[in-house]
């Protein structure tokens, strides 16, 4: 099939480092069938992502269009570079409410799938935002309704976050779930080789965590858990995957608290689920805004005990008994008994990651299920 049958999509995104939503697009660009779909990517900034050299090399294309936060003049240039690219069929945006300005202008420049994609649930923020920024969310919200032809969620909360409370009366409006790629989390891995490299010490407790080092992630909340754990296990470590503007303060907190020779920061990885099968015991993530984090599907895949905020989708909820949820009012001390419980029942039980895996495979979560719906609406079937 040759290239003027393809269907042509362009994502637009902020920037292609690794994150949920990041990681989910690579795996689906490594599966999805290129003879039918050609997958290129616009990013909102100058700075060079660590995926751009993959998107490359795979055949996609990406562009630079970084003015967002000028609305005029960014449309102007996304119509030139589509017109300059394109022609496309799709325009698939996960930039949540500015994917409004962003569908607006691709259906002046033709394009005529035209997808929006709510990945948050942001109904906490908008509460909290000044009167101009709750104009701008009205606005953005009606240019969606306008200008989509289709809308996909990852959960119900961020359905209505984007789509309103009457979302399920629109039939352009439904959820999606982003699924993983299940390969990586079949392999064994060596426990002892990957803790030692880490400087983990044998036996001991690790709490881990994976994502943004951005507010919504709450990681004070989780230095001040660990604080609370090491007090009653001196051998306990913990160990946070990413990266993100609030590092610098995260460590900074750290070392305030005298926990900086007992975290393992470990930056940008591309090998997670390793770390997740290797060097974690259990998983924390105490979030005050999300979608539906694909980190706690991983997480669940390989087998972890999740302690989670209220504000994870109970979509997320795979595997019941690995499943531990907490308030954020509970003290950090509470939560670090919790923690400290669940592990000694771990070590007691034995749990088989095998067997949850099938469980995650056998879920709408399986990279396989969301690429089969995705191809559906880029076909318009």
């Amino acid at each position: 099939m040759d290239n003027n049958h393809k269907s042509r999509i362009l994502h637009v995104i902020y920037c292609m480092d690794p994150g949920g939503i990041e990681n989910w697009l690579m795996n689906l660009l490594r599966v999805i069938n290129k003879d039918r779909f050609q997958m290129d990517f616009l990013v909102h900034t100058t700075k060079a992502g660590v995926y751009d050299e993959e998107i490359l090399n795979l055949g996609s294309n990406l562009y630079r269009c970084p003015w967002p936060n000028r609305p005029l003049k960014y449309s102007r240039n996304l119509k030139k570079m589509i017109q300059r690219h394109g022609p496309y069929n799709v325009i698939h945006s996960h930039v949540h409410h500015f994917s409004g300005w962003v569908l607006r202008s691709a259906h002046h420049a033709g394009i005529p799938i035209r997808i929006a994609h709510s990945h948050s649930d942001i109904a906490e923020l908008i509460s909290q935002s000044s009167w101009i920024r709750k104009v701008y969310y009205i606005y953005m919200k009606y240019f969606v309704r306008r200008h989509a032809t289709a809308g996909i969620a990852v959960s119900k909360q961020s359905a209505v976050s984007l789509f309103g409370t009457k979302w399920k009366s629109d039939p352009r409006w439904q959820i999606v779930h982003c699924g993983i790629d299940m390969a990586p989390f079949k392999k064994s891995v060596d426990q002892s080789a990957i803790r030692r490299k880490l400087g983990i010490p044998s036996g001991s407790l690790v709490v881990g965590h994976a994502g943004r080092f951005s507010e919504e992630k709450n990681h004070p909340f989780i230095i001040n858990v660990f604080f609370e754990i090491i007090r009653k296990m001196p051998s306990v470590r913990l160990l946070l995957v990413g990266d993100g503007e609030n590092l610098i303060k995260i460590k900074k907190l750290a070392q305030k608290k005298g926990l900086y020779n007992k975290i393992i920061f470990t930056g940008l990885r591309n090998d997670v689920v390793d770390l997740m099968l290797g060097a974690m015991d259990v998983f924390l993530f105490p979030s005050i805004i999300e979608g539906l984090p694909l980190a706690v599907i991983e997480a669940q895949a390989a087998g972890l005990p999740c302690i989670l905020s209220e504000y994870i989708p109970c979509e997320a909820d795979i595997i019941p008994p690995l499943i531990y949820r907490v308030p954020l009012s509970i003290k950090a001390k509470e939560c670090a008994n919790i923690i400290i419980d669940i592990y000694k029942m771990k070590k007691c039980e034995g749990l088989s990651q095998h067997k949850y895996l099938q469980m995650v495979v056998n879920s709408p979560f399986n990279l396989k299920v969301s690429k089969l719906k995705l191809e559906a609406i880029y076909r318009q079937e």
